[in-house]
């Protein structure tokens, strides 16, 4: 339930996504273990145009994030410019890191 709860919230405020149940072609929870014993949660939403995003709670707050161009892996940067998070993820890899790449959470798996 947590979960659904969360997909419409994100769809509420990720700019360019209606809210409708075709528009989330695919929604995806994964819990990372990182360094330090932290844990990362990041809900991932694949929209049918084509858009990705990643929302991750971090100082007790939902942050959407979008998808960024890069060479490789699926990297993602704060859609506020309040905050200066960033996701690089490759593989079943995660990194979290703000500002000027400063790390937050580093090494981070995920289990599925």
């Amino acid at each position: 339930m947590k979960l659904k709860s969360l997909t419409l919230l994100c769809l509420f405020i990720i700019p360019g996504i209606s809210v409708s149940a075709s528009a989330a072609e695919e929604v995806v929870k994964t819990i990372y273990s990182c360094n330090d014993n932290k844990t990362m949660e990041v809900v991932y939403v694949n929209t049918t145009g084509g858009n990705s995003y990643a929302i991750i709670n971090q100082v007790n707050e939902m942050i959407p994030m979008r998808l960024m161009k890069m060479a490789s892996g699926a990297n993602y940067e704060a859609i506020s410019q309040d905050y200066t998070y960033k996701l690089y993820t490759k593989g079943k890899t995660a990194d979290l890191v703000e500002g000027n790449d400063k790390p937050v959470l580093s090494n981070c798996l995920s289990g599925n």
